[in-house]
This record gives C-alpha cells, sequence and structure tokens, in this order.
C-alpha cells in the first residue's frame, strides 16, 4: 500500500511560482494562523486580516524569487511575512510601535515559565522554550531594547531616542542581551534539558 507523502513547503513554493493554485491553498493553510497571530501581536486584531491577505499576496507575487539553495522556504517566508508587517506598524507611526513593543515586552516578563513536560518534546519546541525563558531572564533594560528591536521593528537610533539613552548604551545592552541568549542556546545545545 503506497502512503501519500505531504509536499514539501519548498517543491509548493516552486509550484505556486507557476500559477498553482492548490499549492498556494496549501501553504496558505500551513502558515495562515501564524501570519495572523504575529499581525494581531503587532498591529492589533483589527488590522491583522489585512496584514494576513497582504502577505499572501506577496506570496503569489513573489513566490518565483524563493531559491531552495539559499535556504528554507519557513524562513524566506518568515522574512516576506516579517517586512510586511512591519512595515505597515512603520506607517501607522512609530508611537504606535513602542506601544505595540511595550506591551510584549510586558508579556514576556509575566509569561509563566513553561516547564518541560516529562515526555520528550521536538527539539524545536524546547528551544523556543529555552529561548522565551532566557529573553525573560534578561535584565529588564535589555529584555526591552531586544523587544523593541525586533517586535517593534524600531533602529538603535529610534529605541536611544525612545527610551531617552544614549545611543552607546542601546548598542551595549543589544550586545549584551544577544551574548546571553547565545549562551543560553548553546548551553541548550550542549546539556539535556532541565524537568521542573
Amino acid at each position: 500500500m503506497l502512503r501519500s507523502i505531504e509536499p514539501s513547503d519548498e517543491a509548493l513554493a516552486e509550484r505556486v511560482g507557476e500559477g498553482d493554485i492548490v499549492a498556494f491553498a496549501t501553504l496558505y493553510d500551513r502558515y495562515a494562523r501564524r501570519v495572523y497571530a504575529w499581525a494581531t501581536r503587532i498591529l492589533g486584531p483589527g488590522d491583522a486580516d489585512d496584514a494576513t491577505q497582504e502577505v499572501f499576496l506577496r506570496l503569489w507575487d513573489r513566490a518565483r524569487q524563493f531559491d531552495p539553495a539559499r535556504g528554507l522556504f519557513g524562513a524566506w517566508f518568515a522574512a516576506v511575512s516579517r517586512h510586511e508587517i512591519i512595515g505597515r506598524a512603520r506607517r501607522r507611526g512609530r508611537e504606535q510601535r513602542l506601544v505595540a513593543s511595550e506591551e510584549i515586552d510586558e508579556l514576556l516578563a509575566q509569561a509563566p515559565d513553561p516547564r518541560p513536560s516529562v515526555e520528550a518534546r521536538a527539539w524545536m519546541t524546547e528551544r523556543d522554550a529555552l529561548l522565551a525563558a532566557a529573553v525573560r531572564e534578561l535584565p529588564a533594560e535589555q529584555r526591552r531594547v531586544i523587544v523593541m528591536a525586533y517586535f517593534g521593528g524600531l533602529s538603535q537610533s529610534e529605541i536611544a531616542a525612545a527610551i531617552s539613552a544614549p545611543l552607546g548604551t542601546v548598542k551595549k545592552r543589544t550586545s549584551l542581551a544577544l551574548a546571553k541568549l547565545r549562551r543560553a542556546i548553546a548551553q541548550h545545545g550542549s546539556a539535556p534539558a532541565r524537568e521542573g
């Protein structure tokens, strides 16, 4: 009996580039929830539908630009999504981006500590949980610049202006935070996950 094998994202992207609507629908089913959740977090529920629709229109128009030799489809599509969502946030104005990044910062600071279950989890899930915990454990001023840069899409100069700190201070905080996050990931790679 032959088993049906799901096509890879990369194969589907190639088919979308050739105008295959079924391949497009399959990628939509695989990625729409993630894109919508990210858009909701950054833009709010009122604008998330439009942003998600625009991201998938970009996929339809630009699928031919995806080159599997340069990386996985998921990473490429995340960059397309991030570009659209952050671009919309920038157009809404710096103040709204600051509010959004501060809300995300609060969520990360208050999020409960995710304890791994006794059952084995996929490596990616463990790594994501570890990274979220590592971000939560950063000193508040370091966590804030990371959140403002990544989720708010702010440049280091914009962050410096927003928090009334010298640019050098923002760069130092960013550098320290990234070094701590790298160490947390490296330690995870060489040691088994801790159980609660």
